[in-house]
């Protein structure tokens, strides 16, 4: 079972407890956590939930990988399947199967254990409408 609504809430809740000011910027996401439709789901729009892992070396060097559809250099990530507990899970799932570095080889940064921090070292997003990636 793919990661629930209420550990996706609490997670972006943790989130905004250190930056309040993207709430709004967040919206349409609350929106989908409050529906009935699956906010890992591919077909969920305008918006759904998907999994990176912002992986720094001790050069403090962040790995991309080019993206497959787009060209462009991303975090390693994408979406949520149904063997994944949680979003920290999936996002290693998804650094072993792009990146090839086994989830015991990485260790999470002191403080980011469980509350992600996007902005930190400005990584770029895929941001999807239906049926294109932009």
């Amino acid at each position: 079972m793919p990661p629930s609504p209420d550990h996706i809430r609490a997670t972006v809740e943790a989130y905004l407890t250190r930056h309040p000011s993207e709430r709004d910027a967040l919206a349409a996401l609350f929106v989908v956590l409050t529906g009935e439709d699956d906010p890992t789901s591919r077909k969920t729009f305008p918006t759904h939930v998907t999994c990176s892992a912002i992986v720094i070396n001790s050069n403090d060097r962040v790995l991309h990988i080019q993206h497959n559809a787009t060209g462009k250099a991303l975090a390693p990530g994408g979406h949520n399947e149904p063997g994944d507990k949680d979003l920290p899970g999936a996002a290693l799932r998804e650094l072993g199967e792009e990146a090839g570095i086994p989830r015991d080889a990485v260790v999470p940064l002191p403080g980011f254990e469980t509350v992600p921090d996007w902005g930190r070292v400005g990584v770029p997003t895929l941001q999807y409408s239906r049926g294109e990636v932009t």
